[in-house]
C-alpha cells in the first residue's frame, strides 16, 4: 500500500530541483569570493598604512639627526692632537 502512495518524481521535478541546488550552490560561492576579496583589500589597506608609519618615524628620527642650521658646528683637529705624540 505505501507502494500506491509514493509517487515517482517526473523528470521536470527533477530537472527543477537541480536548478535550485546548482543556484544555491552558485550564490554560496559568490557570497565566499566577496568576503575574501573584502579580506583581501583590508589587508592592502593595513600593508598600505604600516609601511606609511614606518616612513614617517623613519623620517622623524633622520631630522633628529641632522644638524639644525644656524648651528655652529663642532670641529675637532684631529691631526694636531695626534701630532704631538
Amino acid at each position: 500500500m505505501n507502494a500506491d502512495k509514493t509517487q515517482e518524481a517526473n523528470p521536470e521535478q527533477l530537472l527543477k530541483l537541480l536548478e535550485l541546488q546548482v543556484a544555491a550552490a552558485r550564490e554560496r560561492r559568490t557570497s565566499g569570493e566577496i568576503r575574501r576579496s573584502k579580506a583581501g583589500t583590508i589587508g592592502i589597506f593595513v600593508i598600505i598604512g604600516g609601511a606609511a608609519l614606518a616612513l614617517w618615524i623613519l623620517t622623524l628620527l633622520l631630522e633628529q639627526m641632522r644638524p639644525q642650521r644656524g648651528e655652529p658646528h663642532e670641529v675637532v683637529n684631529v691631526s694636531t692632537a695626534e701630532g704631538g705624540r
